[in-house]
């Protein structure tokens, strides 16, 4: 039986031919009533596990997320009556020369056992002729594209603020207050993830609804020409804020414009201070910070004009390679710099670093929210990025998981560093790397990777001010094309003046961002939006939801006002 079942299995492989076996497994389904021909199809992202690195760095889950996460869309996206995502995608298929796809196949006669039988092997390939086919597929990928887009997402040149943030703080102060920030954030991305949930499942009902009024009795109850009540919108953070708040709304986009931009800004006053350390090392040239900035804006000044940063996907590939290269070298000097002193071991340098710091510990509140770089805006579009549906309900849980191990991270790379390089430590760490080819390395390789991330962090901010600014007209006429990229320029350039006026204040400007902008976004909206949207929340949830918003307008506040007034001592 065996030895059959081997046999008749090699004899289906040996009549499998590319290009013509498609066709007749077509006719055989025809033949059995397995066509479905309005299924949809989601975009071919599932990859197996092995092709999980490569995803890492080839996938553009994270750029089409950041689109998204404001509404805008790419060249060949659109969004079908129900609110999915849909990419036309052009691909080969074979045809045959004569265009007659079922000639000259096998006669099944109803003979399951037919189904085995190959084609003319001798003319089948001679008369095949590969051709393009447009076609339109559902967005959607895998939990591990998710994954990788919460990580590339999350990861960026803020961990590099954190250690002078601990040193600032004592490590009594920080590691709790990161612990606290990290619950706050997941509390407020798993209630944004369930106003998600519930506005989709109230579009799925009201669809159903439409459905069954359809004059269609041969479908009667089928959903798959219904149309959602709130049209062809998209799912974001905006448009949920918009549904709960109204005209509130937008104070929401406002947060999300200012925490995008006060990144792009870090970055405008982070490269410069890396480029002029490397230089001075590298070649003994003492540049000045500002050429520098002036230099970088002339770079991002055109890289803003782009509209589909799908296209910026290989400058992304670039910058998370140099991102994972630093953080790798500065551990590496950090543990060198630590086993230059045979005397002193790595438990020793951690058990002398002071507890508190009295004088600028509440500095450290606004740099560990800082520290999420408003990655909050992606969680809702990474959810909709996720096309199964049993991933979809995984998909909050592995966001809390994802999120806590790389909070677990950063505060082992902070007290690290800082057990490391001590008290001279500086706001960028690479600027207090010790001297030498390695260390000149990691700032050119940090800076080239904030250049090429700049875009990516202005996109979201952008579309805000666009959408507030424009007539409304299509982006692809010449004149609204040459209008907005006048605005992003002026932008990127205002974003450079209030960069040169704060050069040297770069701890400064994280904690003020992160307390002003990135507590409200972060902490306060989502646990108001939850009692707003949600469906028959308790008592105790709506309460819950009161006291981490109220808590967040009274740490917001108060943070806010000390680091202003203690900007000297923050720099």
């Amino acid at each position: 039986m065996d030895d059959f079942g081997e046999t008749q299995s090699q004899q289906h492989a040996n009549t499998y031919i590319a290009g013509e076996d498609n066709s007749r497994l077509k006719q055989v389904a025809r033949d059995f009533g397995l066509t479905k021909t309005d299924a949809r199809i989601p975009q071919p992202n599932i990859r197996s596990l092995p092709q999980s690195l490569k995803l890492f760095w080839s996938d553009d889950t994270l750029e089409r997320s950041r689109m998204h996460s404001v509404g805008a869309l790419g060249d060949n996206e659109h969004i079908d009556d129900h609110g999915d995502v849909h990419m036309t995608l052009t691909v080969r298929k074979r045809r045959r020369r004569d265009g007659r796809a079922e000639q000259n196949q096998p006669d099944y006669g109803g003979n399951l056992s037919n189904l085995f039988q190959g084609p003319d092997s001798s003319t089948s390939l001679k008369s095949l002729v590969e051709v393009e086919e447009t076609i339109d597929v559902v967005e959607g990928g895998s939990m591990t594209a998710a994954i990788f887009g919460i990580i590339k997402g999350t990861i960026g040149p803020a961990v590099l603020f954190l250690p002078k943030g601990f040193q600032m703080a004592g490590y009594a102060f920080a590691i709790p207050t990161m612990i606290l920030a990290t619950t706050a954030y997941i509390y407020s991305a798993n209630r944004l993830l369930q106003c998600w949930k519930v506005e989709r499942e109230r579009a799925d009902k009201i669809d159903e609804i439409r459905a069954l009024l359809m004059e269609s009795p041969k479908r009667y109850g089928a959903t798959e020409e219904s149309r959602p009540a709130e049209g062809s919108t998209m799912l974001t953070y905006p448009e949920l804020a918009r549904r709960a708040f109204g005209r509130g709304a937008i104070f929401v986009q406002l947060g999300i414009a200012l925490m995008q931009f006060g990144v792009c800004l870090t970055y405008l006053i982070f490269v410069p201070q890396n480029l002029y350390e490397a230089f001075r090392m590298l070649l003994g040239w003492d540049v000045n910070k500002t050429v520098f900035l002036i230099a970088m804006l002339l770079i991002e000044v055109p890289l803003s004009w782009i509209r589909d940063i799908r296209r910026l996907t290989p400058f992304n590939v670039l910058a998370t390679m140099l991102t994972a290269y630093g953080l790798f070298s500065c551990l590496v000097l950090a543990f060198w710099e630590i086993a230059k002193d045979p005397e002193s071991s790595y438990f020793d340098r951690l058990a002398a670093l002071p507890a508190t710091n009295s004088d600028t510990w509440i500095l450290f509140i606004g740099t560990a929210f800082f520290a999420f770089e408003g990655g909050i805006t992606l969680i809702v579009p990474l959810q909709g990025a996720v096309f199964r549906e049993e991933d979809k309900q995984r998909f909050p849980s592995v966001n809390q998981t994802v999120t806590s191990r790389i909070v677990a991270f950063y505060m082992f790379f902070a007290i690290t560093c800082w057990a490391a390089f001590g008290t001279s430590i500086r706001t960028a760490l690479t600027a207090s790397l010790p001297p030498g080819p390695y260390a000149t390395s990691v700032q050119l390789a940090y800076s080239v990777a904030v250049i090429f991330t700049f875009p990516l962090q202005a996109f979201p901010a952008m579309e805000v001010v666009f959408h507030h600014s424009t007539s409304g007209a299509s982006k692809t006429d010449p004149s609204e094309r040459t209008k907005l990229n006048a605005q992003a320029s002026l932008v990127v350039c205002m974003l450079g003046i209030v960069a040169y006026l704060a050069i040297d204040y770069l701890g400064n400007v994280v904690s003020l961002l992160g307390s002003l902008v990135g507590i409200p976004i972060a902490l306060i909206f989502p646990p108001m939006m939850h009692n707003i949207i949600g469906r028959d929340l308790s008592k105790s949830t709506k309460l819950l939801n009161t006291f981490v918003a109220g808590l967040g307008f009274v740490v917001m506040g108060i943070t806010s006002y000390i680091t202003i007034i203690q900007w000297d001592k923050g720099a």
